[in-house]
């Protein structure tokens, strides 16, 4: 199976039909269903969207959305709408997969939503992913951004197993926890939509479809 059919089948696998929830931003809610991972496999499929191994991310990063085009050192281009994917062997990589086609879909879907926001959904994706396989917390929650996501995806599980209500919304104290944790990690600088900026001013990343 090449890397290409791999991601597919994650993005419409049994796991990822599970996860939705909604969380507020700018006085309304985003819904994040498993629609939202379809509609990036669809465009996949129909090569809307590229997958690629990248060549050139820094140390310790596995996995990276490409908006818009990007040149690496040596001069060549990675196209936009490009996810670039190293592997998707382990539960780990496959949830690497889920936040980054978040990302994905909120391109495709011209979303309107700052990028700290973004940010902090795609990680709930991801750490739903790792609660719903049964990854050991040890291989994935740590101090900060993955142990706040953690508490947000251990409310929405709970709601999940109630079945009280279909689409759960996220805890909002632990919402804003996961946001600041966010904001301040040192890969998302703060003039960084990602970072305060994103919180600040609600600067968004490119969503240009």
């Amino acid at each position: 199976m090449s890397l290409t059919s791999r991601v597919i089948a994650i993005l419409e696998g049994a796991t990822v039909a599970r996860i939705r929830f909604r969380f507020p931003v700018a006085g309304s809610n985003v819904t994040i269903a498993p629609q939202t991972f379809q509609r990036v496999a669809r465009a996949i499929r129909a090569g809307a969207v590229h997958v690629a191994v990248p060549t050139d991310l820094p140390a310790g990063v596995a996995a990276q959305y490409n908006d818009v085009a990007r040149t690496r050192a040596d001069g060549t281009v990675v196209a936009a709408n490009t996810l670039e994917v190293n592997t998707t062997a382990g539960r780990l990589d496959a949830s690497y997969v889920v936040h980054e086609s978040l990302h994905c879909a909120y391109d495709l879907l011209r979303t309107g939503i700052d990028g700290n926001s973004e940010e902090a959904s795609a990680y709930v994706c991801a750490a739903l992913y790792c609660r719903m396989t049964g990854l050991p917390k040890p291989r994935w929650v740590g101090p900060g951004i993955y142990a706040q996501a953690e508490k947000v995806a251990q409310g929405l599980l709970a709601h999940y197993q109630r079945g009280d209500v279909a689409v759960p919304t996220v805890g909002l104290t632990e919402w804003a926890a996961l946001r600041l944790s966010v904001a301040l990690h040192p890969v998302y600088p703060a003039a960084a939509p990602g970072g305060f900026s994103g919180i600040l001013t609600g600067a968004q990343y490119t969503h240009d479809g």
